[in-house]
């Protein structure tokens, strides 16, 4: 799930950045929040993965045309669509002197690591990797055998875009069960095992500010063959990957301040950052940035906190429904996202195969968006210890029932946003708290949590995410509602989506067990081969968590990034970073 999670309306940022950005060869990207860690075992946000992705190519990707294409490794379905061979390039070495990138290396991290016992290292692929067989079959080659037959699994979010780490790094910390020692490693930190395995080599990381790797001369695409390309590449692609990367260096910059990041853009001290749909206008008419709607498969939802931390009420199905119904999604996404966005009311864009508007229940628009209907809602169906004095929501103790909404910083729409629907819920008698904080605080602070039992008593763990059942586990801060947060819907391959709405899934942080078996359909869209059996199921599910509510599913938009119009390579499509190590600065 490395790029599950990402901060709504954000790649950007900058200000003075003090780089060759504006001039010479360097390339410069901007982002409202650094890196959580460079320990990829324990993340889960595109951030991260943003900067990590610079020093290591990853297993494979998917193109724009969904096709599989090989980086490290290739993979194969043997014809059951249950048991896959992976097959790693010769040319892949490590950092320092771990010698060749051996499928000894990817077998032992996905069983002592990965599957290993309590999920000592919390992995955030733990659940990814739950019942599934690993065997290595030759020094460059590893068997994957799936509980059950599941011709996705390719393109679900498991070996595609993950990373390795060689075994002689990892054995002590596997010996000792060590996960604190193993995220404090230097080598993890500072990617010193990265070898030839990526574009750029790091070079430094100053927290809060700015990530730079440098081109990597002994990058492994440069040694390949035609034939080591699959036969949909074209010549001049191929060309393009042999003499990647074509910038001297590659720096992330980090900075929260929307105004400054359009700046930047502006003037050329950066290539590259996202463009809230409040500045789309300001671009207008400049030669020199080009502005590109791109499909993104992200949306953006208010969390409603059900552990322990939370209020408890929000453990009611139609105590959630209610406050959805309060919230006006067409003026979100109409007048606060400037039409650049559409509303939505369960976890699939619109423009997916798999989406059945039959099945979906809406709440925040048309007729569904309802003052009056969502005040006598929550009347029903709080617990006898509520109710209204006057226009004014009380608790058990006679006071305003206050709930704490936290949202990231970063962008005036998410900002306002976050502000809008404290109003329209205030409306209802409820006083909203709210609490500002950067993406990268959100996600340890608030979005982890940990069990608060003990050790003995814990029956199972999801994650850093989702750390046991929800009667006893929290973040460390506590919170009611949370907006600034995008979750990746994967309309690829849809089933993938287990990771957010099941009770164990990794990314289950605000607690959602839901009363349906959703588990068990999501099984059968995974191993159905009946393609209308797998969008029934799909529509069904999507139609109970629109009925749900286990978050307020908010809207979507297209990822609207601003880019220099020097840059050579960004296209309109989904997908299309997908071979961005082969960018380059128009000569013209």
């Amino acid at each position: 799930m490395l790029q599950g999670l990402t901060a709504a309306g954000v790649i950007g940022a900058a200000g003075c950045l003090g780089s060759d950005s504006g001039g010479g060869n360097g390339y410069a990207a901007a982002d409202t929040t650094d890196a959580e860690s460079l320990n990829f075992i324990q993340v889960s946000d595109q951030n991260t993965s943003d900067r990590l992705a610079l020093t290591m190519d990853s297993a494979y990707t998917i193109t724009s045309d969904t096709q599989l294409f090989p980086l490290w490794l290739d993979v194969e379905d043997t014809g059951d669509s249950q048991v896959y061979v992976a097959t790693l390039r010769d040319n892949l070495q490590w950092g320092g002197d771990y010698g060749q990138m051996t499928a000894e290396d990817w077998v032992y991290l996905i069983q002592e690591v990965h599957q290993g016992t309590d999920n000592w290292a919390l992995s955030e692929a733990a659940g990814n990797w739950a019942g599934v067989t690993v065997e290595q079959t030759g020094e460059l080659e590893f068997q994957i055998e799936l509980e059950r037959p599941n011709a996705d699994w390719p393109f679900e979010p498991v070996l595609w875009g993950s990373y390795c780490l060689p075994k002689g790094l990892l054995e002590p910390y596997v010996d000792e069960q060590d996960g604190e020692g193993l995220d404090q490693d230097d080598e993890i930190q500072e990617l010193a095992y990265t070898g030839n395995l990526g574009a750029y080599t790091f070079e430094r990381w100053e927290r809060g500010s700015e990530f730079t790797a440098v081109k990597n001369d002994d990058y492994y695409m440069t040694e390949l063959d035609a034939e080591d390309f699959p036969d949909y590449v074209s010549e001049e692609e191929i060309e393009a990957w042999q003499t990647a990367p074509n910038f001297e260096q590659y720096t992330w910059h980090t900075m929260s301040e929307e105004s400054p990041r359009m700046t930047a853009l502006e003037q050329g001290e950066i290539d590259q950052t996202n463009v809230p749909s409040t500045r789309v206008e300001r671009f207008e008419g400049q030669s020199d940035v080009e502005i590109m709607e791109v499909p993104y498969s992200y949306l953006t939802i208010l969390a409603y906190n059900q552990r322990m931390n939370g209020w408890e009420e929000l453990r009611t199905r139609e105590v959630r429904q209610a406050l959805s119904m309060a919230i006006d999604k067409v003026e979100i996404t109409e007048n606060i996202l400037r039409g650049y966005a559409e509303t939505a009311h369960t976890f699939q864009p619109h423009w997916s195969e798999w989406y059945d508007e039959s099945e979906v229940t809406q709440f925040g628009e048309g007729d569904s968006y309802d003052r009056a209907g969502a005040r006598d809602r929550l009347e029903a169906n709080l617990s006898s210890d509520y109710g209204y004095d006057g226009d004014t929501l009380v608790g058990p103790d006679g006071e305003q029932v206050t709930l704490t909404l936290v949202y990231s910083r970063g962008t005036e729409a998410t900002e306002t946003t976050a502000e809008f629907m404290g109003e329209e819920l205030s409306a209802l008698g409820i006083n909203i708290e709210f609490e500002s904080v950067s993406f990268d605080q959100l996600i340890p602070n608030y979005v982890q949590n940990s069990w608060q039992g003990t050790e003995d008593e814990q029956p199972w763990t999801g994650g850093p995410n989702n750390d046991g059942p929800r009667d006893n586990s929290a973040s460390s801060e506590d919170w009611d509602l949370m907006y600034g947060i995008n979750f990746n819907t994967y309309p690829r391959t849809p089933a993938a989506i287990d990771a957010f709405w099941t009770e164990r899934a990794p990314t289950n942080y605000y607690g959602y067990v839901p009363d349906e078996d959703l588990a068990s359909m999501f099984e059968t869209v995974r191993t159905s081969t009946d393609q209308a059996e797998r969008e029934a199921t799909m529509a069904e599910i999507f139609g109970i968590l629109s009925e749900d509510q286990p978050v307020n599913f908010v809207s979507m938009s297209d990822d609207i990034i601003g880019y220099r119009s020097r840059v050579d390579g960004p296209r309109e499509e989904f997908g299309q970073s997908w071979n961005d190590r082969t960018w380059a600065f128009d000569e013209a």
